[in-house]
């Protein structure tokens, strides 16, 4: 899935602590692992199948576990995750004292595991390293998710990786969980995607040259896909789902998706505050109602304020609202579209200048059409970096 790339400058970085199709093969590790991808995809996203295959023999430096390596032994698939799981005797492990040149990763009971350039064992006996961060809590590897891995096989906490986030060098990486390439987009069924929001997301007359998020969304769409924006402005999730909300569920059909954002005017004090117990108290209450109707919830944190210090964007006043969404969306087995941790690394890439060029007459919170075109970039290519299958709908 392509589209067109309208911003000048736009980094998606690694490990932002705001909150936050087919791959190419694996590299050969000298000695050891070498992974290759039937079909050209990973399969590690929703519905993926098949992964990679390993075969490996001794690495240079380690010792083979008992059983010795599988040819063939584990794939690297799963249904909404990677699962770099060993069969009886089907991996190898390092012996005590850590890595070995071209050896293949290894983890614990329940662990994952994942390969890249080199093939990295970790740690001692058991070769885990938690602070190498394998998956963490945090990591894109949900229900449904991607793994991104890099040089050295690990994916970092936070689940990021490099510019575009999606694939590393020797690493894997998933598109919407597609197998065999690229989505027939011709048969994919016609849905709606429904936004709930506030002022950041909501659609502008044509008489100002403000604009929402929101309103700039469905141009990074197929035909096939119609955009409901019923955000309203001066809205926080109580107020929104005291109103605009019955409009919404009432129009969801099987197999819809609803994107909710909002966290500007919950932590203010105009239209606010809602505390961060009743916030995430009607966010669950929302994704049961749009589960009812068969369609799916994508829980999405609020675009960011300009609020800059020493040069640099902070987050301070959304944080505590951003994890109540991605943590009410982890405990729901939701995917959830970190438009937050994308928006704050994307203004820390261009400079407060250059930001505050994109807001509507200097505001801190509200877009003019290029800012708004920006931020709807970016939470569109969160669904693809999440792993949604919504992103077999972007162009």
């Amino acid at each position: 899935m392509h589209y067109r790339i309208l911003l000048s400058c736009l980094v998606v970085c690694a490990g932002v602590s705001a909150c936050s199709g087919a791959s190419t093969p694996g590299n050969s590790a000298a000695g050891g692992t070498s992974a290759s991808f039937s079909g050209g995809s990973s399969g590690l996203g929703n519905g993926g199948t098949g992964g990679s295959a390993i075969s490996t023999g001794g690495a240079n430096g380690g010792t083979p576990a008992s059983g010795g390596s599988a040819t063939g032994g584990s794939g690297l698939a799963g249904s909404g995750g990677s699962k770099g799981g060993a069969l009886t005797g089907g991996t190898s492990t390092a012996s005590t004292g850590g890595s070995a040149t071209g050896g293949s990763s290894v983890v614990g009971t329940g662990g994952t595991s994942t390969v890249g350039n080199g093939g990295t064992i970790i740690g001692s006996s058991g070769g885990i390293s938690s602070s190498a961060g394998i998956n963490a809590s945090g990591g894109r590897v949900g229900s449904g998710g991607t793994t991104t891995t890099g040089t050295g096989g690990i994916s970092s906490s936070g689940g990021r990786m490099g510019t575009g986030g999606t694939t590393a060098t020797g690493g894997i990486s998933a598109s919407g969980g597609s197998t065999g390439g690229k989505t027939d987009q011709g048969s994919l069924p016609s849905i709606t995607v429904h936004l709930a929001g506030d002022s950041t997301m909501a659609n502008y007359a044509a008489t100002t040259t403000q604009e929402g998020w929101g309103q700039e969304f469905g141009q990074f769409f197929i035909s096939k896909v119609t955009i409901d924006n019923q955000a309203q402005g001066g809205a926080n999730v109580q107020t929104f789902y005291a109103g605009k909300w019955k409009t919404l569920i009432a129009n969801v059909q099987a197999g819809d998706y609803v994107l909710a954002a909002f966290g500007i005017n919950d932590s203010g004090t105009t239209h606010g505050p809602v505390s961060v117990a009743d916030f995430t108290a009607e966010f669950n209450t929302m994704a049961d109602e749009v589960a009812a109707k068969k369609a799916t919830f994508i829980p999405t944190t609020s675009s960011p304020l300009q609020v800059w210090v020493g040069g640099k964007e902070t987050n301070d006043r959304l944080q505590p609202y951003c994890d109540a969404t991605i943590a009410m969306g982890k405990a729901k087995g939701l995917l959830v579209d970190d438009l937050n941790a994308a928006g704050v690394a994307y203004y820390n890439s261009i400079g407060q200048t250059a930001a505050a060029a994109l807001t509507f007459n200097g505001d801190k919170a509200h877009f003019d059409k290029a800012g708004a075109t920006a931020m709807a970039q970016l939470a569109a290519q969160e669904l693809t970096q999440i792993g949604s299958p919504l992103a077999a709908y972007l162009k």
